[in-house]
C-alpha cells in the first residue's frame, strides 16, 4: 500500500477511535483538537535545536464539535543537550496566545514560559520508557493587568512500544502512552492548590520515513480551576503531531534528492 494511503487510513481510524472514546468525561466536559508540528535539527556536538508550533480548537461545554472555536496558538523553542545517549537536558522559551475565558472574566492574553527539563530514557527491546522532570516559569497577567511569575513543576512518564518493527524506522507503527502530573507552587492567577492537573495520552504513531513521524493521540485532561474553589474542567482531545527529526543532516536529505 502506498504511504499516502496508509496516512489517510491512519487518520481515518484515529478519528473514529477518538469519536468512540469521547464519552468518558461526565461533567464540564470540553472537546479539543490539537494539531502540532515539531522540527528538530541533527545533533551539533551533542546539542540539538527544536521548534514546536501548535494550536487548539475546542467545543462549547458538553458540545460535540471539537473544531468549533479557536482556543490558543503557541510556539516553543528548545535547546537540548545529550550528556549521555539516555540523558537529555533541555531549556525552552514558549509564547502562547490564549482566547478569552468568560467564566474567569479574563480577556484574550499572551502568556510566556521559560523552563528547564531533564529526560532519562530507558530502551528495552521493543519497549522504551522515559521520565521527564520539568520546572517552568509561567509569566502571565493578573487582574490588574500586570505580569506575574507562576512556577509549575511537572513530571511525565512515557512509554513507546514498537508494534510491527523493533525499531522506529520507515514503515513502523508504534504505541504511545503517557501520564503527566502538573503541580502548582501558588500565585494570585493560578490559585494556591498544590495539584493542578493530570494529563493522560494514548494512541499510535507511524514512521513515514526514518526521520518523519505522525502521531495520533487520545488525550484526557483533568484540571483544577484557579477561578473556582472546588471546580474542575475535564477535557478530551484529539492530538495530531507531525515530527521532522534530524533536519539538515545528509541522511535526512538523501531520501529526497538521491533516488535509490
Amino acid at each position: 500500500m502506498p504511504t499516502i494511503y496508509r496516512v489517510y487510513l491512519f487518520l481515518f481510524l484515529s478519528f473514529q477511535f477518538f469519536q468512540s472514546t469521547k464519552l468518558i468525561a461526565q461533567n464540564s466536559s470540553f472537546l479539543q483538537f490539537r494539531p502540532e508540528i515539531d522540527i528538530t535539527t541533527k545533533p551539533f556536538k551533542k546539542t540539538t535545536l527544536q521548534l514546536d508550533v501548535y494550536s487548539q480548537r475546542e467545543s462549547d461545554e458538553n458540545a460535540t464539535n471539537m473544531f468549533q472555536h479557536p482556543s490558543n496558538l503557541g510556539g516553543k523553542f528548545w535547546v537540548n543537550h545529550y550528556f549521555k545517549s539516555k540523558v537529555k537536558s533541555s531549556a525552552f522559551f514558549e509564547t502562547i496566545y490564549n482566547k478569552p475565558i468568560p467564566e474567569a472574566n479574563s480577556d484574550a492574553s499572551y502568556e510566556y514560559r521559560i523552563g528547564l527539563q531533564n529526560t532519562y530514557t530507558m530502551p528495552a527491546g521493543r519497549f522504551t520508557f522515559s521520565h521527564a522532570i520539568r520546572i517552568e516559569d509561567r509569566i502571565i497577567k493578573d487582574n490588574s493587568d500586570h505580569y506575574i511569575n507562576a512556577l509549575r513543576p511537572r513530571y511525565k512518564l512515557k512509554m513507546i512500544i514498537g508494534l510491527n518493527k523493533k525499531y522506529l524506522i520507515k514503515g513502523a507503527f508504534y504505541f504511545v502512552g503517557t501520564n503527566e502530573v502538573f503541580f502548582n507552587l501558588g500565585s494570585s492567577v493560578t490559585g494556591y492548590h498544590v495539584f493542578e492537573q493530570n494529563d493522560v495520552e494514548l494512541g499510535l504513531g507511524y514512521c513515514l520515513t526514518d526521520y518523519i513521524t505522525l502521531e495520533s493521540l487520545y488525550v484526557y485532561n483533568y484540571k483544577r480551576l484557579a477561578y473556582s474553589a472546588s471546580g474542575a474542567r475535564n477535557i478530551q482531545a484529539w492530538q495530531l503531531t507531525l515530527s521532522f527529526n534530524n533536519v539538515f543532516s545528509g541522511e535526512y536529505l538523501k531520501g529526497y534528492f538521491h533516488k535509490q
